[in-house]
C-alpha cells in the first residue's frame, strides 16, 4: 500500500530575509489647490459653525464638540492622513468609515469611465467647540502659513458636523411614547477625556429626564457602547449629544431556532466510549447547554457561565445538536457516529434571565469575554450572535471585542453567519450577521448539500463583508436543507437523532476539520495555518463569493491533510522580522513542463481599530509575486533618467480586482489589509525560475502610520498543479534537499481518505 501524500510542512526554511523592496510611487493628481478648497468650504463651514453654536451646553462634554471631514476618494492611503492639519487645529482623531460619494472634481481615469461613486474616508476629529466654531466660520479668509498644512486641507471634499444619518432604520414598530431599546455608540478614546465624555453623556441624558445605566456599558477601542430606553419623540435630542457615533434600536440575540425546526423521525444512536484522538487540544462551544443525561461524559465537560439563568429547553436542544455537530459531523441514521477528534468545554452563556432582558447582547457578550480572558483555547465556536445585518459604517460590539479577544492569534474560532439569507436584499438585511464579520474569525455558512452539485443554502447569510474582512462567509460547508437535512443528535437519555438545518451547524462542522488537521499531525501548526488550511480547501465552483465567500470546504479530513495525484501542498509558517521583507520561495522541481497551477493562500491575525471601520486592521501585508528571481530586468529610460533594476521583475497575483466584486467600487490598495487571502494562477513553467513571493509587514493605526507588531505570525499555504507530473509530490519533496518534509502524523491515529480531487 503507498504511503499516504500528507501535507508537506517546514515551508519557512524556503524563505530568507531581505530588505523591503522598493515600492513605485507615481506622481500625485491632486484635485484641488488649497485656494481652490478654501472657496468650496467656506460655505460648509459656515453651516457647521452654526451646528456647533446651535448645541446645548451639555451636548458639548468638557466645552468640545465633533467635526466630519470627508477625504477626496484619491487620499484613502494611509501616507494621506491629515497629521499636519490635526496638529494645526489641536484636534484628536475619534474614528472613521467609508462612504462612497461622486467629487466635484474627479482624478481617477476609472471612476471617470465608470461614472459612479467613489470610496471615500470619514475621519471624526473632537477639539475645542469655540476654536472649531471659529475656524468653520472663517474658512473663507483662513489662511495657515504652514505649506502642509495647506496640503493638507485641500484634501477636504467636504466639512461637515455629524448627522442624523447616526439615527439607524427601526426594525420594529413602536406605540407613541413606547420606550424603545437602544444601543448608543459613543466617540470615547481611551485618553484622559474618555470619563469626561461618558459622564457628560450621562448628565446630558438625565437633563432630557432619561435615565442609564452605566454599569452595563462596554469600552471597545475608542468606542463606548451603551443601552438606553429612550422614546421616538427624544431620539433627535439624543443625536445632538456631539460625541455621539451612532444610535440604533439593540438588535436581540438570534433565537435559538435553526433554519428549520427538527423534522423527519427519529432514530437511534449508539456512541462509542473511545477517548478523543487529540485530547491535548482545547475546545470550547459557546452555546444554550446541554440536557441532563446528554450521555456524551467522554468527551464534554459543560458548564455554566457566571451569572446565567436556568436552562431553557429550546436552547438545550440547540446546543445539543450543535455539540453533536463538532463531535461526529453529520451522522447517518444506518452508522456508527465517527470518533471525536477532540475534547469539548460547552460553556451555557443564555438562561431564562434573557427573555425579558432587552439588553441581553451585553451579558452574553461579558460571559464570552469572561471565559476567554481566563483560560486559552485552541478552537471555539460560536453559533449564536445579535439578530441583525452588519453595518458598513460602524463595527458591531460583538465583533469587536471578539477580534481583540482573538488577535494574538492562538485561537481558531467559527461563527456561524446567519440564516438571514432570504431577507430582504434590497434593504441588505441578507448580510452576515455579527460577530461573523470579524477579521479574526472564520465566518461559516451553509451549503444544501454534501459533494458536488452544491449551492448555496436559502438561508444562509450573504456577503459583502466590510472592508476589511470583504470576503465573508470565509466559505460554506454542509449546513443541510430540506432534500438533505443535517442529521444530528436532538435527544437524550436515550440518544437520538433527527434532521434539521443551518448555518448553526456548518459552523461547528468546519471546526471539526481544523480540530481535524490538528489532530491528525504531531507537528505544531498554529491558528493562522489552520485557518488558512480550511480557506485553501475551499472550493468555488463557480459560485458567486458574495454568497459562498472563498467557496465550499469538504468536511472529510482526507480532502484537507492529503495531496492527490498531480499535486503538491506546502505548508509556511514564519514570523515576520519588524524590519525589511520576506521572501518565500515556491518548491518548483526541474523538469516540469506544460503550464503550473499555483494556488497560495496567506493569513495572519491583527490588532483592529473598532472605532475606524475603514481602517479597522492595524497590520497588513505587501506581496510581490517574483516568477525568476534569478535575473534582473535591464536598464529602462523613465522620464529622461535611466533606472537600473536591482530587485526581479514583478507580476501581479493579490489584486483589489480578485477579492473584491466588480459590482463594488474598490480602493486600489484595499487587499494589502486583508487579513486572509487565496487565489490560483497558471503560469508557463519556461517563465519561472525560483519563483518567490516576496512579502512586507506594514501597519497603521488609526488610518496612519502605526508601529509595526512585533513577532507576528503568518502562515503561507502553496499548492502546485502540473498535469504532466503525476508524482509532483516525491518530486517537490526530493528536490528541496530535505527541507521539506511531510507533516507527521499523530501516533495511533488512523489514516483518512480523500473524497475527492
Amino acid at each position: 500500500m503507498a504511503s499516504p501524500r500528507f501535507l508537506i510542512g517546514q515551508g519557512e526554511k524556503l524563505s530568507v530575509e531581505i530588505a523591503r523592496p522598493p515600492r513605485g510611487m507615481g506622481d500625485k493628481a491632486h484635485p484641488y489647490d488649497f485656494f481652490d478648497a478654501r472657496r468650496r468650504l467656506a460655505g460648509q463651514g459656515r453651516v457647521a459653525a452654526e451646528a456647533i453654536e446651535a448645541l446645548p451646553e451639555l451636548a458639548r462634554p468638557g466645552g468640545e464638540a465633533v467635526l466630519e471631514l470627508t477625504l477626496h476618494p484619491s487620499y484613502l492611503a494611509k501616507s494621506y492622513y491629515p497629521s499636519a492639519l490635526v496638529r494645526e487645529l489641536d484636534l484628536r482623531h475619534l474614528g472613521s468609515r467609508a462612504v462612497h460619494i461622486t467629487p466635484d472634481k474627479v482624478v481617477s481615469k476609472r471612476a471617470k469611465e465608470q461614472e459612479r461613486a467613489e470610496p471615500a474616508p470619514v475621519l471624526y476629529f473632537g477639539g475645542d467647540a469655540e476654536r472649531l466654531a471659529s475656524f468653520a466660520s472663517e474658512l473663507g479668509q483662513w489662511a495657515p502659513v504652514r505649506d502642509d498644512v495647506r496640503d493638507d486641507f485641500r484634501q477636504i471634499e467636504i466639512l461637515a458636523t455629524p448627522g442624523r444619518d447616526r439615527l439607524k432604520p427601526l426594525r420594529r414598530t413602536y406605540a407613541a411614547g413606547q420606550a424603545i431599546p437602544l444601543e448608543v455608540v459613543l466617540h470615547a478614546p481611551l485618553d484622559d477625556g474618555n470619563e469626561m465624555i461618558i459622564a457628560g453623556f450621562e448628565e446630558y441624558i438625565e437633563s432630557l429626564d432619561l435615565e442609564i445605566d452605566l454599569s452595563r456599558r462596554r469600552q471597545a477601542g475608542g468606542l463606548c457602547f451603551l443601552p438606553l430606553r429612550a422614546p421616538a419623540d427624544r431620539l433627535d435630542d439624543i443625536l445632538a449629544f456631539s460625541f455621539l457615533r451612532a444610535l440604533r434600536e439593540v438588535a436581540r440575540i438570534n433565537p435559538f431556532e435553526p433554519a428549520m425546526r427538527v423534522t423527519g423521525s427519529t432514530f437511534p444512536v449508539m456512541i462509542g466510549a473511545e477517548p478523543a484522538l487529540a485530547p491535548d487540544l482545547s475546545v470550547a462551544i459557546f452555546d444554550g447547554g446541554l440536557p441532563a443525561g446528554h450521555g456524551l461524559d467522554n468527551w464534554v465537560t459543560a458548564q455554566d457561565a457566571p451569572g446565567v439563568g436556568a436552562p431553557l429547553s429550546d436552547a438545550l436542544e440547540h446546543g445539543l445538536m450543535v455539540t453533536s455537530a463538532f463531535l461526529f459531523g453529520p451522522l447517518a441514521a444506518d452508522q456508527a457516529p465517527a470518533r471525536p477528534f477532540a475534547n469539548i468545554d460547552h460553556w451555557r452563556i443564555i438562561g431564562d434571565d434573557h427573555v425579558a432582558d432587552d439588553f441581553e447582547l451585553f451579558s452574553l457578550l461579558d460571559r464570552i469575554e469572561g471565559v476567554l480572558t481566563s483560560r486559552r483555547y485552541d478552537l471555539v465556536n460560536i453559533s449564536l450572535g445579535p439578530d441583525c445585518a452588519i453595518d458598513d459604517d460602524d463595527v458591531n460590539v460583538w465583533t469587536s471585542t471578539l477580534d481583540e479577544l482573538l488577535s494574538s492569534g492562538d485561537t481558531v474560532a467559527t461563527v456561524a453567519c446567519g440564516n438571514n439569507g432570504a431577507n430582504d436584499r434590497a434593504a441588505l438585511l441578507h448580510r452576515v450577521q455579527p460577530p461573523s464579520d470579524g477579521v479574526n474569525m472564520l465566518a461559516v455558512g451553509a451549503a444544501d448539500r454534501i459533494g458536488t452539485g452544491w449551492k448555496r443554502a436559502p438561508y444562509s447569510a450573504c456577503g459583502p463583508g466590510r472592508s476589511p474582512g470583504f470576503v465573508k462567509p470565509d466559505f460554506v460547508t454542509f449546513g443541510g436543507s430540506h432534500a438533505a437535512p443535517f442529521l444530528a443528535l436532538s435527544k437524550a437519555n436515550p440518544l437520538e437523532g433527527s434532521g434539521t438545518m443551518g448555518t448553526s451547524f456548518a459552523a461547528p462542522l468546519a471546526m471539526r476539520g481544523g480540530a481535524g488537521i490538528r489532530a491528525q499531525f504531531s507537528t505544531p501548526l498554529w491558528a493562522p495555518t489552520v485557518k488558512a488550511l480550511l480557506v485553501h480547501a475551499a472550493n468555488p465552483a463557480g459560485e458567486d463569493r458574495a454568497e459562498v465567500g472563498w467557496g465550499a470546504v469538504s468536511h472529510e479530513l482526507g480532502d484537507l491533510v492529503l495531496c492527490d495525484d498531480h499535486e503538491a501542498h506546502v505548508v509556511y509558517q514564519r514570523q515576520m522580522p519588524e524590519t525589511g521583507a520576506v521572501r518565500f520561495f515556491l518548491p518548483l522541481p526541474p523538469g516540469l513542463q506544460g503550464t503550473v497551477d499555483i494556488k497560495a493562500t496567506f493569513c495572519f491575525y491583527c490588532d483592529v481599530d473598532p472605532e475606524d471601520a475603514v481602517n479597522y486592521t492595524r497590520a497588513g501585508l505587501e506581496i510581490q509575486f517574483r516568477p525568476n528571481t534569478l535575473v534582473l530586468p535591464p536598464p529602462y529610460e523613465k522620464n529622461g533618467r535611466l533606472i537600473t533594476p536591482t530587485v526581479p521583475a514583478s507580476d501581479s497575483f493579490f489584486t483589489a480586482a480578485d477579492v473584491y466584486a466588480t459590482e463594488h467600487m474598490r480602493r486600489g490598495d484595499a487587499q494589502k489589509w486583508e487579513t486572509t487571502l487565496t487565489r490560483t494562477k497558471s503560469k508557463r513553467v519556461t517563465s519561472l525560475g525560483q519563483p518567490a513571493f516576496d512579502v512586507s509587514l506594514i501597519s497603521r493605526e488609526h488610518g496612519h502610520e502605526g508601529r509595526r507588531p512585533a513577532n507576528m505570525k503568518v502562515a503561507l499555504v502553496v499548492t502546485l498543479r502540473n498535469k504532466h507530473a503525476g508524482d509532483l509530490y516525491d518530486r517537490v519533496v526530493a528536490s528541496s534537499g530535505n527541507r521539506l518534509q511531510p507533516l507527521r502524523p499523530r501516533a495511533g491515529v488512523p489514516i483518512p481518505i480523500r473524497t475527492r480531487g
